[in-house]
């Protein structure tokens, strides 16, 4: 043994023949997120408590993001969240951050309007039965979040929010929403992360296990992430990203995407471009270039993940 190991030393032990590593692709990590501080300002409407109300979003023609919207045609979905536990601010904080929990709400109420602008408390159900919810509407019973959505999903697709609040006293049961360009007050970093560098060799592969925090400075909910996207800007700077954020994809060049169903990476050969299905060709040395993790269901529209990308030749 002490011959063999003395051997070795003296560089007589066999030759290393084991292959190269293969180049690794791109590793998603905190240093290289934005970072998004939202502030929401959710109206509130008091109506009579253990009651039927009405809500009509009938002039509603904004959305949360300023964006035109039809009332008839682009909501979906009416969803009542109670909040039991939570005031409204904090309902507000939560939302902004991305940081409820599940146990933070009870149970989920819902109603597809059709071509109707209007819904009743007591058209809503749960799970498509009929949950007899006024006698449950009473003052001081928590937070009631109304949420209008594009989609049928829990929150996919928010366009408004308002909270309804019981009142003994009230004599309301009637309110109406039209206008989304006050709730959502935000500022946006892209300057202070670190860009993931790519050359030609890289491999486009996307991963994200050690990304931990979102760019609300949340925890990652790797779950949350529903799409996978990355956006070419060629005449848009930074300072014009930052400003008109959540209109990033109506401010690329073009952007390719897919669906993510699960785990911690993609294959960002495998997107497909927004507008013609034509496969992402990778990236180059002309304009800005970003990665974003997507999330459809979070109420605020802004990325869980977004970064830049440096390309290198």
């Amino acid at each position: 043994m002490f011959l063999s190991v003395l051997a070795a030393c003296a560089g007589g032990g066999p030759t290393d023949t084991a292959e190269p590593a293969e180049p690794a692709g791109l590793s998603f990590v905190n240093e290289n997120n934005f970072t998004f501080e939202g502030l929401l300002n959710i109206p509130s409407f008091p109506v009579g408590a253990k009651a039927d109300f009405s809500m009509s979003w009938a002039e509603l023609d904004k959305d949360l993001q300023c964006h035109d919207l039809d009332p008839v045609a682009d909501i979906d979905n009416v969803g009542l969240m109670p909040f039991p536990y939570l005031s409204e601010a904090e309902v507000e904080d939560g939302l902004a951050r991305d940081s409820l929990r599940q146990v933070d709400m009870g149970v989920y109420l819902s109603y597809e309007p059709g071509d109707t602008t209007e819904f009743l408390l007591s058209q809503v159900s749960f799970g498509g039965t009929d949950p007899n919810i006024e006698p449950l509407f009473a003052e001081d019973s928590g937070s009631w979040l109304v949420v209008l959505t594009t989609g049928t999903g829990v929150a996919l697709g928010s366009r408004m929010l308002a909270f309804v609040e019981p009142r003994d006293a009230e004599t309301n049961h009637a309110v109406s929403v039209d206008d989304g360009c006050a709730l959502l007050d935000y500022s946006v970093s892209l300057t202070t992360l670190t860009p993931l560098s790519v050359s030609t060799d890289t491999p486009l592969t996307l991963e994200w296990s050690h990304l931990t925090v979102t760019g609300q400075g949340s925890p990652l909910d790797t779950t949350k992430v529903s799409r996978v996207m990355v956006a070419h800007f060629e005449d848009t700077d930074l300072a014009a990203l930052e400003a008109q954020f959540l209109d990033l994809e109506t401010l690329a060049t073009r952007t390719w995407s897919a669906p993510h169903l699960s785990g911690v990476q993609a294959d960002l050969a495998a997107l497909v471009a927004d507008d013609d299905q034509t496969p992402f060709p990778g990236f180059d040395d002309t304009g800005l270039w970003l990665v974003a993790l997507m999330c459809s269901s979070c109420p605020v529209p802004a990325p869980l993940g977004l970064t830049l990308v440096s390309f290198g030749g």
